[in-house]
C-alpha cells in the first residue's frame, strides 16, 4: 500500500467492490464487450480466479446462467468482487493470463484448469544434502527446508539437473548410510555417501561447488576458473581420465554461464507506465514484463501535486523501494527526465533509461494501457470517448454525439441531415432529416444554421435532453452558422467542425485548429459520425430527385 496522496489500485477500486452474487451479476453486465482478462477475488482482495476471453462480457455474464458448473458456483459463493483489463486481442490476453496466473496462483485456476509452473531447484539442509526440484504451492511459495534456485521451465530444469549437474558434483538422490552403494554410484552420479565412502567435509565441498554454479555470474565463472586450474593439474600429472571429465564439466558450465549472460543482458525485464489525467485526478497502470513475458498489471490513481508534473511525481515514490528495471517506457516524456534517470539509476547502481516508444510492439503496448485507463475513467463508455473528452476538453463525457451535414447538389433539393451517436456508436432512432424552409439557393452557412436552430429549439421547447456534443461537417464557416443558432436559443452546448480536407477539428475554445494523429481514437469517432451525416443526407438528396423525376 502507499500513503496518500496514491491510492493503490492492485484491489478492486471502490466503484467495483461487491458482495454478493446478484451485485457481482450487475458488475459483469457493465463488462464491455472486448478480450482481455478478469479476475474473481475474495474479501481480502486475494485472487481466487484469473481467466481470459474473447468476449468480457459474454465470457463474465455466462457465469451466472443457470447450468453453470458446481465449481463454478462455489467459486463464485466465494467471490466478493471481480474487476477485468482489456487486450487488443485474445493471444495478448492468453499471455497476461498467463503471466498473471503464474504470480498468483489462485485457488481456483488450480482446481479448474492445468497450470503450467515454474521448477525450482532446492538444495536441502540435511547432514549430506540432496539437490531436488520442487515446485510452488498454491500459495505461491517454494517449499522449506533448504535452499532454492530458480525458477526453470521444467524441460530445463530436469536436463539442468540430470545431465549437467548431477554427472559433475556427484549430489546424491539416495538414503545417505545405508550400508551399500545405491545405483547411481554405480552409474557414476553418486559419490557414495549410502555407502559412508565420502566424508560428510568433502561431499560439502562439492555442494558448495553446486551453489556456486547455481549461483551463476562471478561465483560460476570462480568455479569455472578453479576447475580449469584442476584439469591442467590433472594433465600435468598424467590423469587423463580425470581431466578429460573436468573439461566436460566446463565445457557444460561453460555454456550455462554464456546463456545466463544472454539473459540478463536481454530485453526481458521492462515496465511499461501509462499515465491519464482526468477531472484533476492522474491515472496511472504499470505492465511489468519479466523475461519477455507480461506478468503483472498494477493501477494507481492520486490527485497530483500543484505545479509538479504527475508522472514526475509518481517515479521516484514507486521506485523508491528498488526492482527497478533497465528501460522504463512512458507514455509522455517528463520534463525531468535526465534528473529522474539519474535518480534511479543511483538507487539501482546500473544505468536506468526512461523511453518514449514511437512505434512496435513497445508501443501497443503503452496503446494498450491507455486503453484501459480510458475504460476504467469512463466506466461503460467506449475509450475513444473517454479520450474525446481530453483531447476537446469537455465538461462530460461525449456519450451522446449529434453531427449535422447539408447537401444541395446545384442549388436543387436543399436538405440536411442530422445523425446522433450514443457511446461512440450510431443510434439510427435518433436520426432526422430537414427540407430547407427559409433558405433558398445554395447556402451551405445559412442552411446549416437553420436545421441546427429547428433541432434545438424543437428540443428546448419540448423540455427535451441535450446532447453532450454537437459536431457539424465544415470549417470555420459552418462552425459559426451553428453556433450562431445556439446563441439565439441561449443554449451552451459544446460544438465543434470537423473539416475534411486535413481533418481539422474547429472549436471556439481553440486560437488554431486541432489537428489529431490519423490513428487517434477520438479523431475516428468524430470522422465516423461525420461520415455517416454525409452518407445520410447524401441518401436522403437522392431520394427527393428520384421522386421528382417520377413525378
Amino acid at each position: 500500500m502507499y500513503h496518500s496522496p496514491l491510492i493503490f489500485l492492485n484491489s478492486p477500486p471502490p466503484s467495483i467492490q461487491m458482495v454478493g452474487m446478484a451485485t457481482l451479476r450487475e458488475t459483469a453486465k457493465n463488462a464491455p464487450h472486448l478480450p482481455g482478462v478478469y479476475t474473481f477475488r475474495s474479501a481480502d482482495g486475494t485472487p481466487l480466479y484469473i481467466g481470459k476471453a474473447k468476449d468480457l462480457h459474454s465470457r463474465l455474464s455466462s457465469y451466472f446462467s443457470s447450468d453453470a458448473p458446481d465449481k463454478t458456483r462455489l467459486m463464485i459463493s466465494k467471490s466478493h468482487s471481480l474487476e477485468w483489463v482489456v487486450t487488443d486481442n485474445e493471444a495478448e490476453a492468453l499471455l497476461l493470463e498467463n503471466g498473471m496466473i503464474k504470480r498468483h496462483y489462485p485457488k481456483y485456476n488450480i482446481d479448474l484448469k492445468d497450470s503450467e509452473k515454474f521448477t525450482y531447484i532446492l538444495i536441502t539442509d540435511e547432514e549430506f544434502p540432496r539437490m531436488v526440484l520442487v515446485r510452488k504451492g498454491r500459495g505461491g511459495k517454494i517449499p522449506s527446508g533448504g535452499k532454492a534456485y530458480g525458477p526453470f521451465t521444467a524441460g530445463s530444469a530436469y536436463s539442468l539437473v540430470a545431465s549437467t549437474l548431477r554427472k559433475i558434483f556427484k549430489i546424491r538422490t539416495c538414503k545417505a548410510k545405508q550400508g551399500k552403494p545405491c545405483l547411481q554410484y554405480h552409474l557414476g552420479f553418486c559419490t557414495g555417501v549410502c555407502a559412508g565412502l565420502i566424508s560428510r567435509e568433502e561431499y560439502l565441498r562439492q555442494v558448495e561447488k553446486l551453489k556456486m554454479a547455481l549461483s551463476g555470474g562471478k561465483k560460476l565463472e570462480e568455479l569455472i576458473y578453479s576447475m580449469e586450474s584442476e584439469m591442467k593439474k590433472a594433465s600435468s600429472e598424467k590423469r587423463f581420465e580425470r581431466a578429460i571429465e573436468l573439461r566436460n564439466s566446463i565445457r557444460s558450465l561453460s555454456s550455462l554461464l554464456e546463456r545466463q549472460k544472454f539473459e540478463s543482458a536481454g530485453e526481458g525485464n521492462e515496465d511499461f507506465i501509462c499515465l491519464a489525467e482526468h477531472e484533476g485526478r492522474a491515472h496511472i497502470q504499470l505492465f511489468r514484463q519479466i523475461g519477455g513475458v507480461i506478468r503483472d498489471r498494477r493501477k494507481y490513481d492520486f490527485e497530483p501535486v500543484f505545479g509538479d508534473e504527475p508522472l514526475a511525481q509518481f517515479l521516484p515514490r514507486f521506485y523508491g523501494a528498488g526492482g527497478i528495471p533497465r528501460r522504463i517506457y512512458v507514455s509522455g516524456e517528463p520534463s525531468s527526465k535526465a534528473a529522474l534517470e539519474g535518480y534511479l539509476s543511483a538507487i539501482r547502481k546500473g544505468t536506468v533509461s526512461i523511453i518514449v516508444p514511437e512505434k512496435g510492439d513497445k508501443k501497443k503496448l503503452i496503446c494498450l494501457l491507455r486503453k484501459n485507463i480510458l475504460l476504467e475513467i469512463g466506466g461503460r463508455a467506449d475509450p475513444a470517448i473517454v479520450e474525446l473528452q481530453h483531447e476537446l476538453s469537455l465538461p462530460v463525457l461525449p456519450r451522446v454525439i449529434e453531427c449535422f451535414d447539408v447537401s444541395n447538389l446545384f442549388g436543387s433539393s436543399n436538405v440536411g441531415s442530422m445523425v446522433q451517436f450514443v457511446n461512440g456508436k450510431p443510434n439510427k432512432s435518433g436520426y432526422r432529416r430537414f427540407k430547407m424552409r427559409k433558405v433558398e439557393g445554395q447556402d451551405d452557412f445559412a442552411s446549416m444554421r437553420e436545421i441546427v436552430f429547428r433541432r434545438y429549439y424543437g428540443l428546448k421547447s419540448r423540455g427535451e435532453a441535450l446532447p453532450d456534443l454537437i459536431l457539424v461537417d465544415g470549417g470555420a464557416g459552418q462552425l459559426n452558422s451553428a453556433l450562431s443558432a445556439l446563441s439565439e436559443l441561449q443554449l451552451t452546448v459544446p460544438c465543434v467542425s470537423l473539416a475534411k480536407e486535413f481533418e481539422e477539428i474547429y472549436s471556439p475554445d481553440f486560437a488554431e485548429p486541432l489537428r489529431l494523429p490519423r490513428s487517434s481514437a477520438a479523431l475516428k469517432v468524430l470522422q465516423y459520425a461525420r461520415d455517416e451525416a454525409h452518407r445520410f443526407v447524401i441518401s436522403y438528396h437522392r431520394l427527393l430527385r428520384k421522386k421528382k423525376m417520377a413525378e
